[in-house]
């Protein structure tokens, strides 16, 4: 599956102002280590009604290939009489060769990644799985293809807001230890091994804060948590990712682009169009929207009810909720993914499970197909609809021992304002 970062050898999923505007201009091209260190793009006027998508692609991994063919959807995608004159992807891509930029639109006549020019090639090796990288590279864009609005994809490896293991991202982002989107392995290889540096999601939060995007889409697995997205509250309108492992493919782009450029209704749009092409696939998969304006007073309740029900909370079983995520022999590495609904439907009594239902309902939107395949049990799993809102949330539980996942939970914004007495 694509993107499920587990850190293991493992079958493929993707768990894993003008002054300001000028000195961009100047900096660029040493800021990006071009290949033109004499050509500056030049910045385009933003049309009326508008929308640049953003689409980073960490592909420096098993996922290479994807990565290949999901640009390759992608320039099909534009290729839509109903897309806007503005309407435009600019996509990073970091693969076996040196990092790359590309700016699609519906006049591009490329339909491979093969015949696409890069407007931008970097002189060396970068590590895309730094939050550095992807500040730099969201400047770039908004600087040179303004826009009425703008969306971001994240592509690639992924597993939720849990550690990494990985010793090497010492030597590069010292911050906190909570790495979970992105696997570069600094070796330009599309080697199978699933192990490399990956991104702290705090970091993320940052390099992201107050750029107004209309949606952040996780196409990587195991990222819709609410840690994650209480993180990435000031970046972004709404949080669109899987709480469980997603297909190697990942998203169709031939339809998931012209929904990613609706305006209005693209948050809907987005979650069907990724739903169909798995329901007719027979994988299955879970999908979901979280609108982040709504996250503050959501954390507010939850305290109360956290407060009030952590016993209850504590000694919940995990093996009798919907879990996204468990598997004995990986334990060490990977927490239970609970989904947030099987929680409290388990604690809550009836009046008060109404209530936070109710609430939910205007902050969460989800898709599932009553099932999903999992590459670990390697088999399909079933979806308890009265347990599912396609949002997991962890619980710090005893059984984790001696192992950093509860101090690293605790740490977290979301357990900062809901769980921390």
């Amino acid at each position: 599956m694509k993107k499920l970062n587990s850190f293991f050898r493992i079958i493929q999923y993707r768990t894993y102002g003008t002054v300001a505007a000028m000195f961009f201009m100047v900096a660029t091209c040493s800021f990006f280590a071009c290949s033109k260190d004499d050509d500056a793009p030049v910045i385009i006027s933003p049309y009326a009604e508008s929308r640049t998508v953003m689409v980073y692609m960490v592909a420096e991994n098993s996922l290479s290939g994807n990565a290949t063919a999901d640009v390759g959807e992608m320039l099909l995608g534009m290729h839509n009489d109903t897309l806007k004159a503005g309407d435009r992807l600019v996509i990073y891509l970091d693969d076996v060769r040196l990092p790359r930029i590309y700016v699609v639109d519906k006049t591009t006549k490329a339909t491979s990644l093969s015949e696409l020019e890069p407007v931008l090639t970097y002189k060396e090796d970068v590590n895309s799985s730094s939050a550095q990288e992807l500040a730099k590279f969201v400047d770039y864009a908004m600087t040179y293809y303004p826009a009425d609005s703008y969306g971001l994809v994240l592509w690639s490896h992924a597993s939720g807001w849990t550690s990494s293991t990985y010793s090497g991202d010492k030597n590069f982002e010292a911050a906190s230890v909570r790495r979970s989107f992105g696997l570069d392995n600094g070796q330009n290889s599309s080697s199978k091994y699933v192990s490399g540096h990956q991104m702290n999601i705090p970091d993320m939060a940052a390099a992201l804060q107050e750029k107004a995007l209309d949606f952040i889409f996780f196409d990587a697995c195991c990222m819709q948590n609410i840690e994650v997205a209480y993180e990435l509250r000031r970046a972004t309108k709404y949080v669109i990712a899987s709480p469980a492992e997603i297909p190697e493919p990942g998203a169709n782009y031939k339809t998931m682009v012209r929904a990613m450029m609706r305006e209005g209704d693209y948050v809907e749009q987005m979650l069907s169009d990724y739903y169909q092409e798995y329901r007719r696939s027979g994988y299955g998969v879970v999908i979901s929207a979280i609108n982040t304006e709504k996250l503050d007073d959501f954390a507010t309740r939850m305290r109360t009810l956290v407060a009030t029900h952590k016993e209850e909370l504590m000694g919940l079983n995990s093996l009798s909720m919907l879990n996204y995520f468990w598997y004995p022999n990986w334990s060490s590495a990977i927490p239970d993914f609970l989904d947030m609904q099987g929680v409290m439907l388990n604690v809550l009594d009836e009046s008060e499970y109404t209530k936070w239902k109710e609430g939910i309902s205007t902050m969460i939107t989800c898709w599932h197909a009553g099932k999903w395949y999992s590459a670990y049990p390697k088999k399909t799993i079933s979806i308890d609809d009265a347990q599912c809102c396609g949002v997991t949330m962890f619980i710090p539980f005893e059984k984790y021992g001696s192992r950093s996942f509860n101090e690293d939970y605790l740490n977290t914004s979301w357990a900062k304002a809901v769980w921390k007495e």
